[in-house]
């Protein structure tokens, strides 16, 4: 009998060590510092998210961490799928995303930690420098079919738009803001990617391309980036005349820039672990110099104004 105690014992022992063992690990791999995370950035803002999550790494060395590029849709699509548990897009939530997660009753955490913007690009040999958001919409809807519509120069090349493909969060802003919901005329030439969209417009002198700020830097000889205006918007109330802006950070900050964007991270089911010490990272003072340095507008630290004169 004492022998089955003991037996009885020596088990229940066992089971409670190898139930504490396990806690302990479970616990290590939940370290926001300690352990591996994949996550999908949308290709539009992607050249920067991949320095943040390159340098959180080379910070906290036992943490590895696969980003990759994608459509904003597709990266929506895989975290409501749960087929990963952090994404980081230039728009927040449509109305049709917004049901699937009320429908499931999911848990989503959202942190903003920039602003952007979606930059006009034409071929170096086009003479125009400025353009309306008027303008972009006739031209993205096809009332304005040759660049003497816009340019009033006797230009007869027909315009192309080169831009992100329907999933992309360019084309849903484009078409949400600037055509307001009308179908896009069929001069649009689809892009699956941003360097795609640089091509074009560098091989093709007729053409005009959207790209998110991000990609600015990259910018190849033979492109520029046109100043935007909006005919409904002053940044002084005693100004008159309709007033252009680059999309500086400046000026997307003070909202002056008329295609402003904001930049989300969003989680679900990411727990105490690697996804939340990167999100903490990008929003604390290193991840938001990255912002900086890169051409977007930090959201969760204070912004140092450079005063900037308009030519």
């Amino acid at each position: 009998m004492k022998n089955v105690r003991l037996l009885i014992l020596l088990i229940f022992i066992t089971v409670v060590t190898l139930t504490i063992i396990s806690c302990n690990r479970d616990e290590k791999r939940e370290s926001p510092t300690e352990g591996e995370l994949t996550l999908i950035s949308s290709e539009e803002i992607f050249p920067v998210m991949k320095i943040e999550s390159d340098d959180f790494q080379r910070a906290y060395e036992k943490t590895k961490v696969l980003n990759l590029p994608s459509t904003t849709r597709d990266a929506v699509v895989q975290l409501l799928n749960d087929s990963v548990k952090l994404i980081i897009i230039p728009r927040s939530f449509n109305d049709e995303e917004r049901s699937v997660i009320q429908k499931n009753e999911m848990e989503i955490d959202s942190t903003i930690i920039a602003y952007d913007a979606v930059a006009v690009i034409v071929n170096a040999e086009n003479s125009l420098s400025q353009i309306t958001t008027e303008q972009l919409g006739a031209v993205l809807s096809g009332s304005a079919k040759f660049w003497s519509n816009i340019s009033g120069k006797n230009d007869q090349r027909t315009i192309v738009a080169a831009m992100g493909e329907p999933n992309s969060a360019v084309y849903e802003y484009l078409k949400t803001n600037i055509t307001k919901g009308k179908a896009f005329a069929p001069i649009v030439y689809p892009c699956s990617t941003s360097f795609q969209i640089l091509e074009f417009v560098q091989k093709h002198s007729n053409a005009i391309g959207f790209i998110g700020t991000a990609w600015i830097a990259q910018l190849p000889k033979g492109i520029k980036v046109l100043k935007v205006g909006d005919p409904n918007f002053k940044s002084d109330s005693t100004a008159t005349a309709l007033e252009f802006f680059e999309p500086h950070q400046a000026y997307i900050y003070q909202n002056f820039y008329p295609m402003r964007r904001t930049i989300f991270i969003y989680e679900h089911n990411v727990g105490r672990g690697v996804g939340l010490g990167l999100t903490s990272f990008i929003a604390g003072a290193q991840g938001q110099s990255i912002i900086v340095k890169n051409n977007l507008v930090p959201a969760t630290m204070p912004v140092r104004l450079i005063q900037l004169t308009q030519k």
